[in-house]
Order: C-alpha cells, then sequence, then structure tokens
C-alpha cells in the first residue's frame, strides 16, 4: 500500500502558515476545515499515477517549496490531461535523444508534447531566503499581550541571524512600554543590532478588548523596499532552458511555465514573446513634437512577423499564482506560436485565456474553465481555515 502524502494524524493546530514553515509542514499540520479538502485534491490527484511518478511527487511534495511548485504544477497538468480523455505517457523515450519530456499526451490522433518548469530563486537567494524567515519566525513569537511589532528595517548579514536574542530583546523593550500612552500617530521605535543584522521596529498598541488574544506578533511587514522585477527575463530564461532540450520533435511542444509574479495585465509576457517596447520621439517640419510612438524590439522569444524563431515551441503555457490551496484561482494563459512547425491541435486542452496572433495584433478569447475542467464546484474549497467546523 502507498503511503499518502500527508501524514494520517488529528489536526487541531489553527495557526497561520508561519514565516519558516513550508508548504507541506503547513498543510501537514493545519487544522482549519477548508484545508482538508486540499489535501485530499492533492492525494486524489497523485493516486492516478503510477507506483514511481507517485513516490516521486510525493517526495517532492514533502520537500521544499521550491521543488512542491514544480511537482504541483505537474500534477495540474496531468489531471487536466486526465479530465480531457487523452492517453498519457509520462516521460515518453524519443529515439534521437536521452532526454525525456514530462508528458506526451493523445487524443483524437492528435498528439502533444508537454514539458513543465517552475523557475524558482537561485541557492544563493534561497539561503538568504531561510535565513530571514528564521528571523521573522522568531519576532512572531516575541508574543506581547499589548503591542503588534511595525518590521520598519532589516539590514542582513551573510551569516544566520541571531533570532533568539532580537526577540528577547524586543520583549523586554515592549515590557517597559505603557499602551494607553502610545499614539498611533508616533509609534515608539527602536532599532537592534547583533552579529551584523539590524532589526528595526516600530510598537503599535492593540486595541484594548483584543489585548492578551495575539497569536502573531508582526502586525505590519515594512521593512522590504520597492524594486523592479524583470518577469520577461526569468520567462524567457526559462524558455531557452527547455525549448531545444528534445530536438526535433513530430508533433506539437507546449511548455508549461509556473510563474509566481506576473501582472494581470500580460505586459510582461507579451514583451518577453513578441520583443520589448521602445519609444520613438520625433518632430514636424514646424519643429513641433509628436507625440511618442511605440515600436516593437525583435528581441522576443517568438521572433517578429517576417523572422519568427524558435518554432519548435507549437505554445508556451503561463501559469501564475498556482496555489496548492485552490488551483483554480491560478492565471492560465495560452500563448501559441505564430508560426510553429507543428501547430497546437485545434480543440484546446487547457483552462485559461488564449492569446492568439492574427497576422497584426494579439486577440485574446477563452480557453476552458478550470472548475469545470477539473470536476470541482463553484463554492470549492468548503469550510473555514482558521477553525473547524
Amino acid at each position: 500500500m502507498r503511503p499518502p502524502i500527508y501524514d494520517q494524524h488529528e489536526r487541531n493546530d489553527l495557526n497561520p502558515q508561519r514565516n519558516d514553515e513550508t508548504s507541506f509542514a503547513f498543510y501537514n499540520r493545519a487544522g482549519g476545515s477548508c484545508w482538508r479538502h486540499s489535501r485530499a485534491l492533492h492525494q486524489e490527484w497523485a493516486d492516478r499515477l503510477s507506483d514511481r511518478e507517485y513516490a516521486d511527487i510525493r517526495a517532492a511534495l514533502r520537500s521544499n517549496d521550491a521543488q512542491a511548485r514544480s511537482a504541483f504544477l505537474e500534477l495540474y497538468l496531468h489531471e487536466c490531461l486526465v479530465r480531457g480523455h487523452h492517453e498519457i505517457v509520462i516521460h515518453p523515450e524519443l529515439g534521437h535523444t536521452p532526454h525525456r519530456p514530462d508528458f506526451l499526451a493523445t487524443r483524437d490522433a492528435t498528439r502533444v508534447f508537454i514539458e513543465a518548469i517552475a523557475p524558482g530563486p537561485s541557492l544563493a537567494n534561497r539561503a538568504a531566503s531561510n535565513r530571514m524567515g528564521a528571523l521573522l519566525a522568531a519576532l512572531d513569537q516575541v508574543g506581547d499581550d499589548n503591542f503588534f511589532l511595525v518590521t520598519t528595517s532589516i539590514v542582513p548579514a551573510s551569516n544566520s541571524a541571531p533570532a533568539k536574542h532580537f526577540r528577547d530583546e524586543i520583549r523586554s523593550w515592549l515590557l517597559r512600554l505603557d499602551p494607553d500612552a502610545v499614539g498611533i500617530e508616533h509609534l515608539p521605535q527602536r532599532t537592534f543590532e547583533q552579529g551584523g543584522w539590524s532589526v528595526t521596529v516600530e510598537a503599535m498598541p492593540i486595541n484594548r478588548g483584543n489585548r492578551g488574544n495575539v497569536r502573531r506578533s508582526i502586525g505590519v511587514y515594512a521593512h522590504t523596499e520597492a524594486s523592479f522585477i524583470d518577469d520577461g527575463a526569468k520567462l524567457v530564461a526559462a524558455l531557452k532552458t527547455k525549448g531545444s532540450r528534445y530536438g526535433h520533435l513530430d508533433a506539437a511542444f507546449v511548455v508549461a511555465v509556473g510563474t509566481t509574479s506576473f501582472d494581470e495585465d500580460d505586459v510582461d509576457v507579451l514583451n518577453a514573446l513578441y520583443g520589448s517596447v521602445s519609444w520613438l520621439l520625433s518632430s514636424n517640419f514646424l519643429g513641433k513634437e509628436i507625440a511618442p510612438r511605440g515600436v516593437r524590439n525583435r528581441d522576443g522569444y517568438f521572433g517578429s512577423p517576417g523572422a519568427w524563431k524558435n518554432r519548435r515551441v507549437s505554445a508556451v503555457l503561463i501559469f501564475d499564482q498556482l496555489s496548492l490551496h485552490d488551483p483554480t484561482r491560478a492565471r492560465v494563459s495560452l500563448w501559441p506560436h505564430p508560426d510553429p512547425v507543428h501547430p497546437l491541435p485545434s480543440k484546446p486542452i487547457f483552462p485559461g485565456v488564449i492569446h492568439e496572433w492574427t497576422g497584426t495584433k494579439i486577440e485574446r478569447r477563452e480557453g476552458l474553465e478550470a472548475r469545470k475542467l477539473l470536476g470541482l464546484a463553484d463554492d470549492w474549497p468548503q469550510g473555514h481555515r482558521w477553525q473547524e467546523d
């Protein structure tokens, strides 16, 4: 008998996910009534796999968040193919290369190869994130009955933070403050330094009626500075990793990319696939400036009209914000190549929006509806997050 993904034990921990807690650790202990629906869904989907594939997916889901995200993307794709009545070969042999894509899906005499990738942070960035998570988890356990914390500044070091030292120092500082004497417009602030780390926090008084009922100490995370995130570059890098890996295939080839930060207007994806935009400024013969005009550059992954490239990739499938809790909330978008070697079948395979090149512009149309394809009711998952029914 195959072991379940999540351990079989009584769950009565109703606390939200902690800063240093993996997704598996949270789902494995979360006692809210709605989380059991997510766990059951993961198990149901994984039970359709063979013993070998099940063991691999189970191990990845129980690992760190980067591996869990990648595994869940593959599990989601597999379920979509199952629900779409495809015959599925996992990691099919190709003959001309030892590399194997994730899936070969066959339906109505049409064949599609599918490869999934969920780009994650580098090892160095992951280590830095783990150090920050451990510190924030400790600060969340200050446990003062009268004040929340506002983390206004955290300057990290390359070593692990002396988290217990900071927690104890902040706890002692808060005990010396009077919550009824603090005005919300002028919060007490203090900086704590140790081991190369610097932590600046403000003390926000808790409403009198809620004092003594605090689960988590950090009320506001305000220490992260705004920064520019180049989502398009991440997408292109992922496509370059997978797009030519399998050589010349004899059927359509889809690269599915799991992302976590794309904007809802799809501009980053459009620019990554069809080229970034430069703005031209010009003036007429009277010297008056004319409104700037956008011109698309030839640096897109798909190339440009008359010079299309990477034609082996029939389409790019974007899964943005794919959640283990409710996968139907993911923003899914399919971007067919304007001139692929092997076009996709005309019948949609995946949920989400389809962005097609018409010869002059990109037109948008709806594909399959996620909840209908996956057989989930509109009110799924039911229950409460932080209490049992």
